[in-house]
Protein backbone atom coordinates (compact mmCIF):
# COMPACT_ATOMS: atom_id res chain seq x y z
CA UNK A 1 0.00 0.00 0.00
CA UNK A 2 2.95 2.37 0.82
CA UNK A 3 4.32 1.62 -2.87
CA UNK A 4 1.17 2.96 -3.92
CA UNK A 5 1.16 6.15 -2.30
CA UNK A 6 4.47 7.15 -3.12
CA UNK A 7 4.06 6.46 -6.68
CA UNK A 8 0.77 8.46 -6.27
CA UNK A 9 2.57 11.28 -4.60
CA UNK A 10 5.49 11.19 -7.20
CA UNK A 11 3.45 11.20 -10.26
CA UNK A 12 1.39 14.32 -8.66
CA UNK A 13 4.64 16.06 -8.26
CA UNK A 14 5.62 15.26 -11.65
CA UNK A 15 2.11 16.67 -13.04
CA UNK A 16 2.56 19.79 -11.12
CA UNK A 17 6.03 20.77 -11.19
CA UNK A 18 5.52 22.91 -14.18
CA UNK A 19 8.43 23.95 -16.39
CA UNK A 20 8.55 27.64 -18.23
CA UNK A 21 10.07 27.82 -21.41
CA UNK A 22 11.33 31.24 -22.55
CA UNK A 23 12.92 31.95 -25.86
CA UNK A 24 14.60 35.72 -26.64
CA UNK A 25 15.73 37.88 -29.21
CA UNK A 26 18.61 40.18 -28.20
CA UNK A 27 21.10 42.33 -29.84
CA UNK A 28 23.76 43.42 -27.79
CA UNK A 29 26.86 45.95 -27.86
CA UNK A 30 29.61 45.00 -26.87
CA UNK A 31 30.98 47.85 -27.65
CA UNK A 32 32.28 50.91 -25.97
CA UNK A 33 29.94 53.38 -28.25
CA UNK A 34 26.47 54.25 -27.63
CA UNK A 35 24.82 53.12 -31.01
CA UNK A 36 21.83 54.74 -32.47
CA UNK A 37 18.91 51.41 -33.59
CA UNK A 38 15.97 51.67 -35.57
CA UNK A 39 13.69 48.92 -36.65
CA UNK A 40 9.67 48.94 -37.69
CA UNK A 41 7.01 46.19 -37.65
CA UNK A 42 4.10 44.90 -38.87
CA UNK A 43 0.90 45.25 -36.73
CA UNK A 44 3.06 45.73 -33.18
CA UNK A 45 0.05 45.17 -31.40
CA UNK A 46 -1.94 42.61 -33.05
CA UNK A 47 -1.82 39.34 -30.79
CA UNK A 48 0.00 37.02 -33.68
CA UNK A 49 2.94 39.35 -33.44
CA UNK A 50 6.16 37.93 -32.29
CA UNK A 51 8.28 41.36 -31.80
CA UNK A 52 6.72 44.30 -30.23
CA UNK A 53 7.25 48.15 -29.82
CA UNK A 54 8.13 47.82 -25.89
CA UNK A 55 11.78 46.28 -25.65
CA UNK A 56 14.12 46.34 -22.58
CA UNK A 57 17.39 47.22 -21.83
CA UNK A 58 19.62 45.65 -19.57
CA UNK A 59 23.47 45.62 -18.89
CA UNK A 60 24.98 42.93 -20.86
CA UNK A 61 26.98 40.47 -18.58
CA UNK A 62 30.27 38.87 -20.11
CA UNK A 63 28.74 36.94 -22.58
CA UNK A 64 26.26 39.83 -23.30
CA UNK A 65 23.13 37.98 -22.67
CA UNK A 66 21.03 40.38 -20.73
CA UNK A 67 22.06 40.99 -16.66
CA UNK A 68 18.81 40.28 -15.67
CA UNK A 69 19.04 42.41 -12.04
CA UNK A 70 20.18 45.46 -14.08
CA UNK A 71 17.56 46.86 -16.22
CA UNK A 72 18.75 50.40 -17.56
CA UNK A 73 16.15 53.16 -18.34
CA UNK A 74 14.77 53.02 -22.17
CA UNK A 75 13.30 55.74 -23.89
CA UNK A 76 12.12 55.25 -27.45
CA UNK A 77 12.96 58.29 -28.95
CA UNK A 78 10.03 57.71 -32.04
CA UNK A 79 6.54 58.46 -31.00
CA UNK A 80 5.21 55.72 -33.78
CA UNK A 81 3.14 53.14 -33.38
CA UNK A 82 4.94 50.76 -35.27
CA UNK A 83 8.81 51.68 -35.59
CA UNK A 84 11.69 52.47 -32.62
CA UNK A 85 14.26 54.33 -32.62
CA UNK A 86 16.75 53.85 -29.32
CA UNK A 87 20.02 54.92 -28.36
CA UNK A 88 21.64 51.41 -27.03
CA UNK A 89 24.27 52.35 -24.18
CA UNK A 90 27.93 50.62 -24.39
CA UNK A 91 27.92 46.78 -22.67
CA UNK A 92 23.94 46.82 -22.53
CA UNK A 93 21.67 44.40 -24.14
CA UNK A 94 18.31 45.21 -25.79
CA UNK A 95 15.23 42.59 -25.73
CA UNK A 96 13.04 42.98 -28.61
CA UNK A 97 11.58 39.76 -28.48
CA UNK A 98 10.21 37.03 -25.97
CA UNK A 99 8.10 33.96 -25.99
CA UNK A 100 6.96 32.59 -22.83
CA UNK A 101 5.76 28.67 -22.52
CA UNK A 102 6.50 28.26 -26.57
CA UNK A 103 8.94 28.18 -29.32
CA UNK A 104 10.16 29.71 -32.42
CA UNK A 105 10.44 27.56 -35.91
CA UNK A 106 13.63 29.25 -37.25
CA UNK A 107 12.06 27.57 -41.08
CA UNK A 108 8.66 28.76 -40.96
CA UNK A 109 9.35 31.86 -38.83
CA UNK A 110 6.16 31.39 -36.73
CA UNK A 111 6.26 30.36 -33.14
CA UNK A 112 3.92 27.08 -31.95
CA UNK A 113 1.06 29.16 -30.74
CA UNK A 114 0.97 31.27 -34.37
CA UNK A 115 2.89 34.21 -33.43
CA UNK A 116 4.49 35.70 -36.54
CA UNK A 117 7.30 36.95 -37.66
CA UNK A 118 6.87 40.65 -38.13
CA UNK A 119 9.97 42.65 -38.23
CA UNK A 120 10.37 44.63 -41.43
CA UNK A 121 13.71 45.65 -40.77
CA UNK A 122 16.29 47.21 -38.12
CA UNK A 123 18.90 49.79 -39.32
CA UNK A 124 22.29 50.53 -37.26
CA UNK A 125 25.32 51.76 -38.00
CA UNK A 126 28.91 50.88 -36.09
CA UNK A 127 32.13 51.77 -37.69
CA UNK A 128 30.83 53.64 -40.45
CA UNK A 129 29.22 50.45 -41.62
CA UNK A 130 25.52 50.42 -42.25
CA UNK A 131 24.07 47.45 -41.52
CA UNK A 132 20.26 46.46 -42.59
CA UNK A 133 18.33 43.14 -41.07
CA UNK A 134 15.06 42.35 -42.64
CA UNK A 135 12.84 38.70 -42.47
CA UNK A 136 15.22 37.70 -45.66
CA UNK A 137 18.62 38.05 -43.58
CA UNK A 138 17.45 37.84 -39.94
CA UNK A 139 19.08 34.31 -39.11
CA UNK A 140 22.39 35.29 -41.01
CA UNK A 141 22.79 37.77 -37.83
CA UNK A 142 20.29 36.41 -34.99
CA UNK A 143 21.97 33.25 -34.39
CA UNK A 144 20.61 30.73 -32.33
CA UNK A 145 22.69 29.48 -28.66
CA UNK A 146 20.83 26.19 -28.58
CA UNK A 147 19.16 27.19 -25.87
CA UNK A 148 16.60 29.51 -26.78
CA UNK A 149 17.95 32.72 -27.18
CA UNK A 150 18.29 34.30 -30.80
CA UNK A 151 21.65 36.80 -30.39
CA UNK A 152 23.70 39.12 -32.80
CA UNK A 153 26.13 40.90 -30.83
CA UNK A 154 27.43 44.10 -32.43
CA UNK A 155 31.24 44.59 -32.31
Amino acid sequence: MKKWHLLSFLFASLMFSGCSVQQYFILANSTDETISIKYSLDDPTGEKALFRVAGEVYQSNREYYPNWEHKLPYTDLNNSDDNVFIKLGPKSTLVFGTLSNDTYDINTKTSATGKIFNLKEMMFTVNGVDYLIDKDNFHDFFLSDGGGTFQYIIR
